[in-house]
């Protein structure tokens, strides 16, 4: 008896499942005890090869190795439990008449059991599936903000880097007389760059919820930064919290710096000291919140270890 390595290179090659192959299937897979969804995933990978021939028995026999194994020798023998369901659902994909057959198969040996087939792999709930299918591939609309976010931090990197040219090239010019004019820009520039910050987070952050993790294989995890850690919603509206509270930092300081002094009244002033004291407190609650989920990992990661 040939190993199932080479009868499946024969498949693939010739494209083919002729008797004489057929048999040497039927023989490979006798031993009902020896037959994992390894290979059962075989089986139904080369019903689905384009332009294949299959030989006559093909369909019983492959409707009756699966059904045997599920029923007769998986975890749990005589039922379809919730990992043999699932595994099953996600092959059985276009209902063409292999997998019609063998459902109604599994449904009558369930029926002579008094049992029953879940009720998702049932044929009347195909369109439901179906929509359920559609539902989970729609997150991948998420594309359309991750690049809009990633395109717009770029143009604002480029529109922040044009005001810190602009301003060293008035200060060459002029250097005593364009000082406050330079720091308005490089400051203005800061705005400028954390706002891109925030829309790269978010790009990033919503990719990583909604497509897969941002982690290229040639990285080591050590490397990879704090900020890019998003597992959840949560995570991702603190870390864009405290990115934003950055970029009011900085406009309400460029705003100050635009004002007269010399105009203010005593009530002004009294605004703006309120107003740095606020400043104050929400960046010493941010660190507050950063220091205790810190901790709080820290001791879920040692209750881990011990």
């Amino acid at each position: 008896m040939r190993p199932l390595q080479d009868v499946r290179q024969d498949i693939l090659k010739t494209r083919k499942v002729t008797p004489e192959i057929l048999k040497e299937l039927e023989e490979i897979y006798a031993d009902i005890t020896q037959i994992d969804f390894d290979k059962l995933d075989l089986l139904f990978r080369i019903k689905r090869l384009n332009h294949i021939e299959l030989t006559e028995g093909y369909k019983d026999f492959f409707v009756d190795k699966i059904a045997s194994f599920l029923l007769g020798y998986g975890k749990t023998p005589d039922e379809i439990d919730s990992d043999e369901a699932k595994w099953l659902r996600g092959r059985i994909i276009n209902r063409d008449e292999y997998d019609v057959a063998l459902l109604q198969e599994l449904e009558d040996r369930l029926e002579n059991i008094d049992r029953k087939l879940p009720n998702y792999l049932k044929k009347n709930n195909y369109l439901i599936q179906k929509f359920e299918d559609i539902l989970y591939y729609s997150r991948y609309f998420a594309f359309i903000a991750v690049v809009g976010a990633i395109l717009s931090s770029f143009i604002l990197f480029i529109q922040g880097f044009g005001l810190i040219i602009k301003g060293l090239i008035g200060f060459f010019q002029d250097p005593y007389e364009r000082y406050e004019a330079l720091f308005e820009k490089l400051v203005s520039s800061v705005d400028v760059f954390l706002f891109a910050l925030v829309l790269i987070i978010f790009g990033v952050g919503v990719y990583e919820l909604f497509i897969a993790n941002v982690d290229p294989e040639d990285k080591p995890a050590a490397t990879r930064p704090t900020w890019l850690k998003i597992s959840s919603v949560d995570d991702l509206k603190s870390s864009l919290g405290k990115v934003i509270l950055m970029v009011l930092i900085v406009s309400f300081f460029k705003h100050v710096l635009e004002i007269d002094a010399e105009m203010w009244s005593p009530l002004a002033l009294l605004f703006l000291a309120i107003g740095i004291l606020l400043i104050a407190g929400a960046l010493y609650l941010t660190h507050k919140s950063t220091n205790e989920e810190g901790s709080s990992k820290a001791k879920t990661e040692l209750e881990e270890i011990i």
